[in-house]
């Protein structure tokens, strides 16, 4: 089996992790949009319902940022996975923050993809 190097897998981490920062920073601003609009309309004196539409794509967009985040979040516990069967974290220690959460994302999609394939060190 090839092996990426451990300065690879630090790189692609940390990129994950930055991707993730850059969309909880995204999600906040999104959760902030729907009250912002509201107090806007009430300002000018129109009722929410007018915006209702502009109100449910707000909500649209914050929960496919949320979406990504997991997304994004699943593939650095598949890499933590990865780094750890192939012994690339001993190189650098653990620079991943939250690997218990990032090991069940890891371990959960090994049995989505139902198998036992990867093996997460303890």
């Amino acid at each position: 089996m090839t092996t990426i190097a451990p300065a690879a897998a630090y790189k692609i981490a940390t990129r994950l992790k930055t991707l993730e920062q850059e969309i909880d920073l995204a999600a906040r601003s999104s959760a902030r949009l729907p009250a912002d609009l509201l107090d806007e309309l009430a300002r000018a004196g129109a009722a929410p319902i007018e915006g209702q539409r502009m109100l449910d794509a707000a909500a649209e967009t914050f929960a496919a940022l949320v979406e990504a985040r997991g997304k994004v979040a699943r593939t650095h516990g598949l890499l933590l996975a990865y780094a750890k069967e192939q012994g690339l974290t001993e190189a650098y220690g653990d620079q991943f923050p939250c690997q218990q959460f990032v090991k069940g994302l890891a371990e959960a999609a090994a049995q989505a993809a139902g198998a036992d394939v990867v093996r997460i060190a303890a």
